[in-house]
């Protein structure tokens, strides 16, 4: 995906199926040609970014981004 903001065709997504983070953030899903993204943040490189080929795959994706980005924000200090 070669433009850096939110391109492609939306993606109707029940979040109700997801963990409680993904429910409250609600990233956006969309495709562009193959490839599925999911979006919170004005864009992949300063928003939290996923993709894959389906969009389960995006937003599991997008839950690891998640994940990394509060890591490097807090690192280890909330891990029990």
């Amino acid at each position: 995906m070669s433009d850096s903001k939110q391109a492609g065709d939306p993606v109707e997504i029940d979040y109700s199926r997801y963990d409680a983070q993904t429910k409250k953030l609600e990233p956006a899903v969309y495709r562009q040609g193959d490839v599925f993204a999911a979006l919170s943040g004005p864009d992949r490189e300063t928003g939290i970014y996923g993709e894959g080929d389906t969009p389960d795959a995006a937003i599991k994706a997008w839950r690891s981004a998640l994940q990394e980005r509060f890591d490097k924000l807090h690192g280890d200090e909330l891990k029990h």
